[in-house]
């Protein structure tokens, strides 16, 4: 089952940063994991047995996973299943466990398992190892010193305007012709405002599934690229995301779409008016 540990005066919002899912039951090592989880700015989620492990990943989508191996239960199938899905394939998984115990160890990896270390070697990365995922360090993409496409510029344009369906045939259109990595970009960026599209369509599984194809694309980005503000928008999406996330589908009506974002970016062609910007749409 998924447990709440509260360590403060009151347990964090829903919306307190990217997820950390952590399966252990011993209380000092919850304990200090989700001191070091919420000290850099995360949302731990436990689960103190292995069969409760896939529904969180599921629900929360995680940036990483740390398991503890002394925790009861199947874990080997909990790590086979959470690396199913191409979305959650994705999310690295920590095992740790005994050092002696190197056969369980080798169990863990052949499962699935991203890491499988010593307990007491994961106690020492620990915050170096939270802090790579809930803040990963930008990768250096090529195409991001330079400005904008006109398609590009015509999606973000429409995404503004809340025309989400709009901002997909603008973006996919940018995406098809850059080569260079930063296509990431516009794909991302594509996938997130799908994401809005369905959330005012209702579909909060439709929702959930282009925030989780969107968000990890924005992630490993420059803060800025191409003159966009990614990390803005990617703070918000994350965030959006989470909400949405804890109403489930029942209260996806509850969610205040005047909080989509707007994109801040630079416009390198110094016009708004998309017909100005010589754009023809395939088809």
């Amino acid at each position: 089952m998924q447990i709440d540990i509260s360590l403060g005066s009151s347990p964090q919002s829903p919306t307190d940063g990217p997820a950390v899912v952590v399966l252990a039951d011993d209380l000092f090592f919850v304990t200090r994991l989700m001191d070091v989880i919420r000290g850099v700015g995360a949302r731990p989620v436990v689960v103190d047995e292995a069969g409760a492990l896939v529904a969180a990943v599921d629900l929360h989508f995680p940036v990483l996973v740390l398991l503890d191996l002394k925790t009861p239960g199947d874990w080997e199938t909990a790590i086979q299943r959470c690396k199913l899905t191409p979305h959650n394939r994705q999310i690295p998984i920590y095992a740790f466990g005994s050092h002696v115990d190197t056969e369980t160890l080798r169990r863990a990896r052949k499962a699935g398992a991203d890491h499988a270390w010593a307990r007491s070697k994961m106690m020492e990365e620990l915050v170096a190892v939270v802090q790579r995922y809930v803040h990963p360090p930008a990768r250096d993409v090529d195409g991001c010193g330079d400005p904008l496409s006109r398609a590009a510029v015509a999606g973000l344009l429409e995404f503004n305007r809340r025309e989400f369906f709009e901002q997909h045939e603008y973006l996919e259109l940018a995406w098809n012709e850059e080569r260079r990595p930063v296509r990431e970009m516009y794909q991302g960026i594509l996938q997130v405002g799908v994401a809005f599209l369905q959330i005012e369509r209702g579909n909060w599984r439709g929702a959930l599934k282009m925030f989780r194809r969107g968000l990890p694309r924005l992630r490993e980005l420059p803060g800025d690229c191409q003159g966009v503000d990614v990390a803005g928008l990617r703070a918000a999406a994350e965030e959006i995301h989470a909400e949405i996330t804890a109403l489930g589908s029942e209260r996806l009506h509850e969610f205040d779409r005047s909080r989509f974002p707007l994109i801040r970016f630079e416009n390198p062609y110094g016009v708004e008016d998309i017909d100005a910007l010589g754009i023809d749409l395939p088809g």
